[in-house]
């Protein structure tokens, strides 16, 4: 008897503990959804094989020499190359690539927006407080399983200035990456987080965030987006990625 009270017991712990993160995660994500002013503004919030290649750079090399890159320049639409070499050329970007997010009021930032085709996503969700142990840095990442459960929530883009728009993106991912020592981690990404490095993640694939947005959506962007294509061929020779 003693045991059959000791097995309901545990039976019903088990099935409060499940109710009450049911709970906290549908809360959660109605927080998310009554905040249209928690946006990622500031935020930088395919089948074939990827392929490598060595990291060539200077270690004299900064922030100086890095810019954002603006759509539709053709390196946004690139599938950028994994990184081999993890080694002190690498850190130098990494160290490079945070303070040029936090110069221009970032929240996170992927290579390419610099115009470096590498796998690499660099962020800071607490971006005012520009503290080390805030950053992250996700070297060769890659989504294990998104959450079926999904939200929708206004994003923006360095690479998009005065543009924003609803994107619809699962609430929790798993993830798989590699640190600056060239150690693999697995991690569970929820909420504004998830958000953040399925954005960023997003660039690596040469993937926009304009391309998930809904026909809706697009409209009202239509005319800035057209402004900007216009923009880079009175200033470039080459033809757009659109």
């Amino acid at each position: 008897m003693a045991k059959s009270k000791g097995k309901w017991l545990a039976l019903s712990l088990t099935i409060v503990a499940t109710l009450a993160g049911y709970f906290l995660e549908t809360c959660f994500a109605y927080v998310i959804n009554q905040r249209p002013s928690l946006r990622l503004r500031r935020c930088t919030i395919g089948g074939r094989e990827p392929s490598t290649t060595s990291l060539r750079m200077s270690t004299s090399q900064n922030e100086k020499d890095l810019k954002i890159v603006l759509y539709p320049d053709p390196v946004l639409r690139k599938k950028c190359n994994e990184v081999v070499n993890f080694d002190d050329n690498l850190r130098t970007l990494v160290r490079s690539m945070f303070n040029v997010m936090y110069e221009s009021k970032g929240m996170g930032l992927a290579a390419p927006q610099v115009n470096i085709s590498m796998r690499i996503i660099v962020w800071n969700a607490l971006y005012e407080k520009k503290k080390k142990e805030n950053e992250r840095v996700f070297i060769n990442p890659s989504i294990v399983e998104p959450s079926l459960i999904r939200s929708k929530l206004v994003e923006g883009c360095l690479s998009f200035p005065d543009i924003e728009g609803k994107v619809d993106r699962p609430r929790v991912v798993s993830i798989s990456y590699y640190d600056l020592d060239g150690n693999k981690h697995l991690k569970i990404l929820k909420g504004i987080h998830a958000r953040i490095f399925q954005h960023e993640y997003d660039h690596l694939d040469g993937i926009l965030f304009i391309d998930r947005f809904s026909q809706s959506e697009k409209h009202k962007v239509r005319a800035k987006l057209n402004e900007m294509i216009r923009t880079y061929r009175s200033n470039n020779e080459g033809e757009p990625a659109i």
